[in-house]
């Protein structure tokens, strides 16, 4: 094989492991899915909350297609007195949560007041407030066996004496209370936190052998988290619902044709959750009263593109947790974002729904999270940190880039004597072989030592990635001029048509990034065989299309690095060459 060839073949090569690269790492780390529930009868002891369901009257497409979010079941409900929607708006710095009587607590929407639409036209709002669904409704089996959603309104018990709270500190209670025909009731009351998106939920139920016909009720989410992005198709990308029970966790993603089967999965159930890309939704259990029962579901539903034209799907994630009705329980609903310090705070192993990469990288992800963070909290400009950044880890490698650049020089000094050889040994390759690896030894020569500073540096860009990709830290923190989103690309103009790999967005940072890693081989490169330059400039083109689409915070941080580089590997080369300057010859003392 001809060294043309060869360079042909490892180009290749180079492009398929960038390629199949995600694969393999969905292959080598699996997310669990939970097991696909059998098909059984009610029993006594069963926790299974089915029953025959009455359909509501069809809608008409144009009701069908008002919402993102849309209700497809509806259950048997119990006679109650009529009563008005009494809807209290509970405000603090960081939420604004609209609460309906309806359901005894539905939230029609909830405001997350620091974070900004992915559109910028206005905050994100987690709940669909016009749609169908109740969220925080509760659901049980009658003495009948029908299936009952508790969707009517309830009596408000506890409420603030205007319908608008401003709360600043401390905390604030809703209360809400059902009283069945037959003479059971059942009581919600919901705490919410001036500083915190966690929401308190305390159920009681009284005589609730009268009315259930298991012991068992659930407290369902089934209108799932409206999308906070620009491109919907990312909330559809990261989005989940997940079962953690006994430390294993099951989930479930998208959804592209009909509904997935509710699955639920029977015993001690410490918490439900569903995600999109930045935010969640979460039922926590007590530590000493977990749930006796999980479930979840996925439905795909149309949404509308930003020109209002309904044509494609996202998913929308259904939650539930069975708790048994004989004691009263009190959980907490998570409602905000998909903050590591937050989430981790809550010390119930939430963070487990995070993406921080495969087990080998997980660590490496969250040292580069805590690092950025840390540096955030002196610097405000996250851009300004990633330079900052850059710098950290050019210094702590820089001893090993020194050592690489002496390791490439003595290369090109021995080139002279490898292509001696090839010629010596052209007909016998096991011999070449044998004889150049053993004048490498005698020469001090590592032939893969130029790549050990890559080797280092590539878990942590990997890391970059995930972390710039996930964690809501850096969404929507700009850098300057064109860059307002370090976590998106930072697109300038939009081709009017789409390149394989590169895409259709025109982006200067990963432009930039490109010309400097071209010239950053090309300083390393120089001295070294002409056959090998061709390569290691297609991997500077290969590396520009691919980093076109990644976060601009990425290739800010690839591009700081690769200027560090040039004037680093620059002034180790003049270094050396100080150190290699030939000794002058001693003049010897002429004879007398």
């Amino acid at each position: 094989m001809t060294d043309t060839q060869r360079t042909v073949l490892a180009f290749i090569l180079i492009a398929l492991v960038l390629i199949l690269t995600p694969k393999f790492l969905r292959w080598v780390a699996p997310e669990k899915k939970a097991p696909a529930p059998a098909e059984k009868r009610l029993t006594g002891t069963d926790t299974v909350l089915t029953g025959p369901v009455k359909a509501l009257p069809a809608k008409t497409p144009e009701e069908r297609e008002t919402t993102i979010f849309k209700a497809v079941e509806a259950a048997v409900q119990p006679q109650a007195p009529a009563r008005q929607e009494k809807i209290s708006t509970i405000e603090t710095d960081i939420y604004r949560a609209d609460v309906s009587s309806r359901g005894g607590g539905h939230l029609v929407a909830f405001e997350l007041k620091n974070y900004r639409h992915g559109n910028g036209k206005s905050n994100v709002q987690l709940i669909d407030g016009d749609g169908d669904e109740i969220n925080l409704r509760l659901g049980y089996i009658n003495l009948d066996g029908d299936s009952i959603h508790l969707v009517q309104h309830f009596e408000v018990l506890e409420a603030p004496g205007t319908d608008r709270t401003y709360l600043s500190e401390g905390s604030i209670t809703l209360a809400y209370r059902y009283a069945f025909s037959s003479g059971a009731s059942v009581t919600k009351r919901l705490t919410f936190q001036a500083d915190s998106y966690t929401i308190s939920v305390a159920v009681s139920w009284e005589h609730p052998e009268v009315e259930l016909g298991i012991n068992t009720y659930e407290i369902a989410w089934p209108g799932g988290l409206r999308p906070a992005e620009k491109r919907v198709k990312e909330d559809e990308t990261y989005g989940k619902v997940y079962v953690y029970q006994g430390g294993e966790l099951a989930n479930q993603g998208a959804v592209r044709k009909g509904p997935a089967k509710r699955q639920q999965l029977n015993g001690n159930t410490q918490w439900v959750a569903q995600r999109n890309k930045y935010f969640a939704a979460a039922y926590i259990s007590e530590a000493d009263k977990p749930g006796v029962y999980g479930a979840f579901a996925a439905t795909p539903i149309p949404y509308h593109d930003e020109a209002g034209k309904n044509n494609a799907t996202t998913t929308r994630y259904f939650m539930a947790v069975g708790y048994d009705a004989r004691q009263p329980v009190k959980m907490t609903l998570y409602l905000g974002p998909l903050s590591y310090n937050i989430i981790k705070g809550l010390e119930v192993d939430l963070e487990r729904i995070m993406n921080f990469g495969f087990s080998l990288i997980r660590p490496i992800s969250k040292g580069v999270l805590y690092a950025l963070v840390f540096l955030h909290d002196y610097i405000p400009n996250y851009g300004v940190v990633l330079i900052l950044f850059a710098v950290i880890i050019r210094v702590l490698t820089n001893p090993l880039t020194k050592k690489s650049a002496i390791s490439t020089q003595k290369m090109q000094l021995v080139q002279p004597k490898v292509k001696a050889l090839q010629e010596k040994y052209k007909g016998n390759p096991k011999k070449l072989n044998q004889e150049t690896m053993a004048l490498y030894k005698s020469e001090g020569v590592n032939p893969l030592g130029g790549c050990l500073p890559v080797l280092i540096q590539m878990p942590v860009l990997f890391a970059l990635f995930i972390v710039f990709r996930t964690t809501i830290e850096l969404r929507g923190q700009p850098f300057m001029l064109w860059v307002t989103d370090l976590s998106a690309p930072d697109v300038v103009y939009t081709l009017p048509f789409s390149i394989p790999l590169y895409g259709s967005g025109v982006t200067i940072l990963a432009i930039i990034m490109g010309l400097t890693m071209f010239i950053q081989q090309k300083i390393s490169g120089a001295g070294t065989n002409p056959q090998q330059k061709p390569m290691m400039y297609m991997m500077s083109g290969m590396f520009f299309l691919i980093f076109n689409q990644f976060p601009s915070g990425l290739n800010l941080y690839y591009a700081f690095s690769n200027i560090l580089g040039i004037f680093q590997q620059r002034n180790i080369r003049r270094q050396l060459k100080a150190d290699q300057k030939p000794e002058l010859p001693v003049k010897k003392k002429p004879k007398s």
